[in-house]
């Protein structure tokens, strides 16, 4: 069962037990009635069941869960990042998310081994492949331009850069 984190608790919203929710995922409404999986980085976890998710601000979410009743409850949650099913996320055969290439191994169309990609940084215009190399990064916009094949079976993202993109 493949899990994607779609946000991270960060506090309460009120006396009712809603929390507040960062997440990069526009709209997650697809979520209301679905279980998810909520753990903090010390291994606990809940599984939870959304009731509703209203809108902050762009990147900031109210989710209530069935189970929360207090904001005692809800505090207790602070910290905890929010984990559901990819296929409940509705994604096309050809679609993946950015987050699931962090991790892959990155090579050039001749076949040199870059290093891992450690990161992602989203900008406006595209999102940017950070590859760890010892101690030093290269950096790479996710355009046509120099991503040429992501191969998930092997877990590979083949890249063609251009002089500059080395450090």
């Amino acid at each position: 069962m493949d899990l994607i984190s779609v946000g991270k608790i960060s506090g309460t919203h009120h006396l009712m037990g809603t929390v507040k929710v960062s997440s990069n995922f526009a709209d997650l409404s697809i979520l209301v009635g679905a279980k998810v999986i909520v753990k903090n980085n010390v291994g606990n976890s809940k599984i939870l069941t959304i009731t509703n998710i209203k809108k902050i601000s762009p990147k900031r979410l109210a989710f209530d869960f069935e189970e929360i009743k207090n904001k005692t409850e809800g505090t207790a949650l602070s910290g905890f990042s929010i984990y559901v099913r990819k296929d409940i996320l509705g994604l096309e055969e050809d679609e993946y998310y950015a987050s699931d290439i962090v991790g892959m191994m990155a090579i050039t169309v001749d076949g040199e081994e870059l290093g891992e990609i450690t990161d992602l940084m989203e900008t406006a215009g595209h999102d940017i492949y950070i590859i760890g190399k010892g101690k030093e990064e290269i950096m790479v916009p996710s355009v046509e331009e120099f991503v040429k094949d992501i191969d998930f079976e092997k877990k590979v993202v083949v890249f063609d850069l251009i002089d500059g993109m080395r450090p």
